[in-house]
C-alpha cells in the first residue's frame, strides 16, 4: 500500500531526526478553541461549571500506522470559584511510538464578573513508547532496530495565563517546560518546548447571528512558527459552522452542535494539500462536551470560550 510505504519513513524520522519534527511533537487539533486546557493550564476553571471534554482524531484516514490522538480532560472551579482544578489524559501514537500523558492542572483566577485573569501551573508525566516489532525492516540485525518494546518516563512542568471577557479569549502557555531527552545508544531529542499564543474574538452580527474569528500560534525552536485560523458562525444559538486552515498547506471544515446549553457534538474534516504527500490525505475529528454544575457557586450557561 502506498501509504504503508509512507507512514515507516515517516515513523523513523520522529524518533532519529527529531531537528526535522519539533512542530509535530505535541498533538494537533482542529478544534483547540474548545478544549484550551490540552495546552493552557489556566483554562481549569475559568468558567465556573465542571467541565469534561472528549476528543478524538483520526488522522490521514484509515492506513495501518496513522496517527490518531485521544484526548479526555475535565476541569472544574472550587473555594467559590477563585480556584480552578484540571485532569488531562492523552494518547498519541504514530506508526511504532506511542505517547501517554497524565497532566494534573491548578489555576488561580481574579476578576470582577465581566473580566477575568486566570494563572495557572501543571505538572504530569509523559511516557515515551516505541514497538520495534512492528517495523518491516529491509536490514533485520540492525542494532538500533532490534525487536522489542521500550519505554522512557519523564516528569514535567507547564504554565500558562488566560484573560477572558464576554466577548474575548487570549491566553499564552507552555504546556511542557522541560525538554526531554531518551537515551538508548543515541540520544534522542523525545520533546521539544513548545509555546502557545491563542486569541478569539465574538461578535453579535445580528440577533441568532455571531461570527467567532480564531488564532493559534504554535512555536518551537527549529521549526518555523505554526499557525491555525479559524472563522465560525453560530447560527441560533445551536449550530456552529466554520472554516479553517492551518500553515496554509491543510485546509477543514467543523461543525458542532449545541444543546440544552451544556453539551456540544462536534466534527470536523479535513484535507492535506497533495502537494506534500503526492495524493490527498484525509483527517477526521470528533469532539464531545458536557457543562455539569456540581457546586454552589456554579451554573449551566451558554459560553463561547
Amino acid at each position: 500500500m502506498k501509504f504503508t510505504r509512507l507512514i515507516r519513513p515517516l515513523a523513523l524520522l520522529l524518533l532519529f531526526f527529531p531537528g526535522l519534527t519539533y512542530g509535530q511533537q505535541d498533538p494537533i487539533s482542529s478544534q483547540y478553541m474548545y478544549n484550551p486546557l490540552t495546552f493552557n493550564p489556566s483554562y481549569a476553571g475559568i468558567n465556573d461549571v465542571t467541565n469534561i471534554t472528549l476528543n478524538s482524531r483520526f488522522q490521514w484516514g484509515k492506513f495501518a500506522g496513522a496517527p490518531a490522538t485521544f484526548s479526555l480532560a475535565a476541569n472544574t472551579s472550587v473555594v467559590g470559584g477563585k480556584v480552578g482544578l484540571g485532569l488531562m489524559l492523552l494518547n498519541d501514537a504514530i506508526g511504532f511510538s506511542n505517547n501517554t500523558e497524565m497532566q494534573a492542572s491548578f489555576a488561580y483566577k481574579i476578576g470582577n464578573g465581566k473580566k477575568t485573569f486566570s494563572f495557572g501551573l501543571q505538572t504530569g508525566l509523559v511516557i515515551y513508547t516505541k514497538n520495534l516489532q512492528d517495523l518491516n525492516l529491509r536490514v533485520y540485525d540492525d542494532p538500533l532496530f532490534l525487536p522489542g518494546f521500550e519505554r522512557a518516563t519523564k516528569f514535567n512542568i507547564g504554565a500558562g495565563a488566560s484573560y477572558m471577557t464576554d466577548n474575548l479569549f487570549i491566553s499564552l502557555s507552555v504546556p511542557k517546560m522541560i525538554n526531554s531527552r531518551v537515551n538508548e545508544g543515541i540520544e534522542i531529542v523525545a520533546y521539544e518546548r513548545h509555546a502557545y499564543l491563542l486569541g478569539a474574538y465574538l461578535w453579535e452580527i445580528k440577533p441568532g447571528l455571531k461570527l467567532k474569528p480564531s488564532l493559534l500560534l504554535r512555536g518551537v525552536a527549529g521549526a518555523p512558527l505554526s499557525f491555525d485560523v479559524n472563522v465560525s458562525l453560530l447560527i441560533n444559538n445551536k449550530v456552529w459552522v466554520g472554516a479553517f486552515t492551518r500553515n496554509l498547506n491543510t485546509y477543514g471544515l467543523m461543525t458542532q452542535f449545541e444543546f440544552l446549553d451544556a453539551y456540544k457534538i462536534g466534527y470536523s474534516f479535513e484535507l492535506l494539500n497533495k502537494e506534500f504527500t503526492g495524493s490527498n490525505l484525509f483527517t477526521h475529528e470528533v469532539f464531545l462536551s458536557a457543562d455539569l454544575a456540581l457546586f454552589s457557586h456554579q451554573s449551566i450557561y451558554q459560553r463561547f470560550f
